[in-house]
């Protein structure tokens, strides 16, 4: 294969292609920008109804046109609201990874002050939970890669001012919202993508990681993946490239995911594990992944042996032998992953289907077959421990305890060995063209 891993990286799932769109994935709720007034006092604002917790789309009259040589994360300005005030009304939230108010009268955009834009490399919950992350994050914060640009850059390419002036602002979902629908039909963030689905919708691709790292947070899935860093996308050729390139992690509600997965490893049961796996052989500046798994056999061993190839969330499968093992690991259903592998241009010969067999087998000899779902509700999340006390937050993530830790050393219930340590020894990737044989081509 030609093309290297980097330069052929796609942000999206791994031995997932396009979803397609099911009905209830979206709540429709339009809020207008002029509604009568609810009482004498004050005039009612369009955000009235625009609650913490809400992702809401904002309309700024762009031509659809202008959107189509875009990823699909980048198409829509998608705001993770994370406060809301009356008096005013305004509404604070995250947008492609940095902090922005949206003004309840002038239903403007801002960027919020630079001391108060997010700084995920500061967070106890990604010191503790993703250390690897964690060292990567303040690399590239050295290096002005991430978080950039500003958040005052990014408003620069807003369209029309910032004003939301078309279509106004739309509820899309909410993360209390999003976590009930994965509970109740979580096949959409399950099985992977049927045979000849329609493409889904800017909406889905949105909070489709989010969802999927929900699903095996309550149990429907045993492993999940998140890309954490996708080095490729400097080099993307998006027509905003220039002005801001957004990173799978800077998704709305894949940050609040991953933190609740840090809290479900960190403390209680410790019934989550996680594992952050660069591509093998390489620095993680050109690609880190987070392996998000129950911690209980098998799937912990799965997800071991996903880290010993060094799989990313990111790249798709090069070959049908790898794309039908990430695809039963991450437990797609059988129809979907033979759909995928087809649509890739790969045959699933009996040899194939044995051979992953085995080696799946090989992991827990004599074990059961992995079977979901594996526990029957949500532990305990971020807010619930903690609400709105930053000082709390900080004790739970500093006094959590992790396995056997000393030292840095992390090891007990999230999967028995070093981080570091891989289950078999040397990587089944060596070098970069063994990583072009596992992870090729990349998709639009």
């Amino acid at each position: 294969m030609s093309a290297s891993p980097l330069a052929a990286a796609h942000a999206a799932p791994l031995a997932g292609p396009a979803r397609h769109h099911r009905g209830g994935h979206r709540t429709g709720v339009t809020l207008a920008p002029s509604r009568a007034a609810r009482s004498v006092a004050r005039a009612a604002s369009p955000l009235d109804d625009v609650r913490a917790g809400d992702l809401i789309s904002l309309d700024f009259g762009e031509d659809e046109d202008a959107k189509e040589t875009r990823r699909l994360i980048a198409r829509e300005w998608l705001l993770e609201v994370t406060e809301t005030t009356e008096t005013p009304a305004s509404v604070r939230g995250i947008c492609r990874g940095r902090a922005f108010v949206l003004d309840g009268t002038s239903m403007r955009l801002t960027p919020a002050p630079e001391p108060s834009q997010p700084d995920l490399a500061s967070e106890p919950w990604v010191r503790r939970a993703y250390p690897e992350w964690h060292a990567l994050l303040n690399r590239l914060e050295v290096d002005g890669r991430y978080p950039a640009p500003t958040a005052t850059a990014i408003a620069a390419a807003l369209p029309n001012g910032g004003v939301v002036a078309r279509g106004g602002v739309t509820k899309i979902t909410s993360y209390d919202e999003l976590k009930a629908r994965v509970a109740a039909e979580p096949g959409f963030w399950r099985d992977g993508t049927p045979p000849r689905a329609p493409p889904m919708t800017v909406h889905d691709h949105a909070t489709l990681n989010a969802g999927e790292i929900l699903a095996t947070l309550r149990g429907h899935r045993g492993v999940v993946m998140c890309q954490l860093w996708a080095g490729w996308e400097d080099a993307d050729d998006d027509a905003r490239a220039d002005v801001h390139v957004v990173q799978p992690v800077d998704a709305p509600f894949v940050t609040r995911a991953l933190r609740d997965a840090a809290v479900d490893a960190l403390t209680g049961e410790r019934t989550i594990g996680i594992r952050c796996v660069p591509i093998a052989g390489m620095d993680p500046a050109k690609g880190l992944t987070a392996l998000v798994h129950a911690s209980k056999s098998p799937f912990a061993e799965r997800a071991e042996h996903l880290a010993s190839f060094g799989a990313q969330a990111a790249l798709v499968a090069g070959s049908p032998y790898y794309q039908l093992l990430v695809g039963r690991i991450l437990g797609y259903e059988t129809r979907n992953i033979e759909a995928h592998v087809a649509e890739k241009g790969g045959v699933l010969t009996a040899a194939i289907v044995a051979e992953v067999a085995k080696d799946l087998a090989a992991l827990v000899p004599g074990d059961a077959p992995p079977t979901t779902p594996w526990r029957d509700a949500f532990a305990p999340s971020f807010d619930d421990l903690v609400a709105d006390d930053e000082d709390a937050a900080v004790r739970v993530f500093e006094s959590a305890v992790v396995g056997d830790e000393e030292g840095g050393k992390r090891g007990g219930k999230r999967g028995g060995k070093r981080r570091g340590k891989r289950k078999g020894g040397r990587s089944t990737a060596s070098s970069v063209a063994d990583a072009e044989a596992m992870f090729g081509r990349r998709g639009r």
